[in-house]
């Protein structure tokens, strides 16, 4: 029979063979089964400028799950299709890892531009500015506060609480420096809180007075002393607190950023604490959050750092309870800790200027930063001045001293002028800085600041020199001390450094844009431990990204700041389009072209 002209097999190898052909099956059955996983959204056909380590670019990118799935060309975008999937066709527009600024104020920012303040940036005139007080007298009850931000005179004596009094003397005022860091009261506002000859001044701060008299000016310098006033002034309800921190945000996704730092979180505002933590556990805030509550005085260190992080049952606010009960909410949003060693404009501690008062002495200084530091956190450091930079070094180098820590990223904010040999101490230190090109266009003060510097052998913001001594470097536009809080004008200016009537500060010390898209990316991930998951377009990183109408790449430097953001994608999801912009259906399911009408 034919059967007999076959092998004979025995029954163990017969049984191997079956094991390896079940094997092969499975194996095949396997690969046929496999498949690309289905993307949620998909951008194609576009100009992907990834930030990746090598500034790659690409055509596509996809997403799933928040997260950026794939990133390649447009036959690499077609394997992830599926009938889930939402398809926007770029047609050729450019696409950039969101937008990150290092260095805002959400609350303020947004009490500025919903109208909360009387918002006086860019207006020179003291006479206009006084109408402008009159005009809201006009409008409010008689007791009611008026609140306003924004004068950029660098003077301190550019006004005195007579002045105020000839505007009203029915409503306590409180008008405010662009900075923050000083403000000028009316007679009205001084007699609420109690604020006479007698009154001393709080520790890092002063009540000025008129020295014939001993009469208070209505001039109030540092947090301390302002926070006098500020104690009996109404605060917003919840619905207020809300809307001025959306209003905020929503400004900020609609100009492609996708993260804000906020450096002044309100450690004595529980109402806009409250408020902040339900908006991001809500999933309403456009954009992502990182804190760093602001500490006044050592004491508050203390109670600060051992009501959060302490074993004790110490509450220090909304954000014991938000700490306790959100652990994941809080661990993404979780900065560190906010001091500041001078203040801003007239205030700030330069050595041109020795006899302005600091916010501490050296050795509170030292110990709160040594407390935080030997805890484990990032401290953020305001050091506007030359002297105060010093200052916070000098803090800084002592605690590490101390207690040796690798990779620490403590920051310095502001940072406008350091001395060259403070350069390598920067470096040395591995201290990040976080600071503010747009500030060279609009503001008149820091204008006769730094051309004050200039003119004496420094440089204002010297980006370059950061980057060729490896300093790691953030940019924030710092709202409401500043009127621009467009990123656009932060990316252009690292390249310009000019001013609005024409003069270019230091050209030697522009970046290009590449290296000023990269500082408002990575540099700000970087400066929040966040480079890992966000700040390039890359595999597994956050799908923060943003469709611009314009190339950075490929435009004129002067017209940088005039691009303007089409799209904002925060985790995969749209959360601002602009009006000009119009996603139109193609009848193929979810899918849409990028066209403007």
């Amino acid at each position: 029979m034919e059967n007999d002209t076959l092998p004979k097999v025995s029954r163990r190898d017969f049984l191997r063979m079956s094991g390896l052909a079940a094997i092969g099956v499975m194996a095949g059955s396997l690969r046929i089964e496999a498949t690309a996983p289905t993307a949620d959204l998909i951008l194609t056909n576009g100009k992907v400028i990834t930030v990746d380590p090598t500034d790659s670019l690409a055509q596509a990118v996809a997403v799933k799950s928040g997260k950026i799935l794939d990133v390649g060309d447009r036959e690499m975008a077609s394997r992830y299709i599926g009938p889930g999937t939402t398809v926007i066709d770029l047609k050729g527009k450019t696409v950039t890892p969101g937008l990150i600024d290092s260095h805002a104020h959400l609350p303020l920012f947004g009490q500025r531009e919903n109208g909360w303040f009387v918002k006086l940036h860019g207006i020179q005139s003291k006479e206009e500015i006084l109408e402008m007080l009159a005009d809201r007298a006009r409008r409010t009850p008689k007791g009611g506060w008026i609140s306003a931000w924004g004068i950029e005179e660098l003077s301190l004596t550019y006004l005195n609480k007579d002045e105020l009094d000839r505007v009203t003397t029915e409503h306590p005022m409180l008008v405010v420096h662009t900075t923050g860091q000083y403000g000028f009261a009316n007679s009205r506002a001084l007699k609420v809180a109690g604020i006479d000859r007698e009154t001393p001044d709080p520790p890092g701060s002063r009540v000025v007075k008129y020295p014939a008299t001993g009469e208070p000016t209505g001039l109030l310098i540092h947090y301390p002393a302002l926070e006098l006033v500020r104690a009996h002034m109404p605060v917003p309800d919840d619905r207020q607190a809300k809307d001025a921190i959306l209003w905020a945000a929503k400004l900020y996704a609609a100009e492609g950023v996708t993260t804000v730092h906020d450096n002044f979180f309100p450690t004595g505002m529980d109402y806009f604490q409250k408020a902040y933590f339900e908006l991001i556990r809500s999933e309403t805030m456009p954009v992502r959050m990182k804190i760093w509550p602001y500490v006044p005085h050592y004491r508050a260190a203390q109670w600060l750092h051992d009501g959060l992080f302490g074993s004790g049952r110490l509450r220090v606010g909304e954000m014991s309870f938000y700490k306790e009960s959100c652990h994941k909410m809080w661990d993404s949003v979780w900065g560190g800790f906010k001091l500041a060693v001078d203040g801003g404009g007239a205030t700030g501690l330069s050595y041109l200027n020795p006899l302005v008062l600091p916010m501490h002495k050296p050795e509170e200084l030292q110990g709160m930063i040594t407390l935080f530091h030997r805890a484990g956190h990032q401290v953020s450091i305001h050091a506007m001045g030359d002297k105060a930079v010093d200052v916070a070094l000098d803090a800084i180098e002592a605690a590490n001293r101390e207690h040796v820590r690798e990779n620490h990223r403590h920051r310095i904010e502001h940072a406008f002028c350091p001395r060259r040999i403070s350069l390598d101490r920067i470096k040395n230190l591995g201290v990040v800085i976080s600071t503010h090109p747009q500030w060279f266009f609009h503001s008149t003060y820091r204008w006769q600041l730094f051309t004050k510097l200039e003119s004496e052998g420094q440089k204002p913001m010297p980006l370059k020199s950061y980057l060729k001594n490896g300093i790691p470097v953030a940019f924030g536009a710092d709202p409401p001390a500043f009127l621009l809080y467009q990123p656009q004008f932060a990316l252009w200016e690292a390249v310009a450094r000019t001013t609005r009537g024409g003069y270019r500060f230091d050209p030697g010390e522009a970046i290009t844009i590449q290296e000023a898209l990269r500082v408002q990316t990575m540099g700000c991930a970087y400066a929040a431990f966040q480079e890992k998951e966000a700040g390039s377009i890359e595999r597994g990183k956050l799908a923060d990204l943003v469709v611009w109408d314009r190339n950075f790449y490929s435009i004129l430097p002067d017209l940088i700041k005039d691009v303007k953001a089409e799209l904002t994608i925060v985790g995969g999801k749209i959360v601002y389009k602009s009006s000009a912009t119009d996603l139109s259906r193609t009848g193929q399911g979810e899918r849409f072209t990028l066209a403007r009408p």
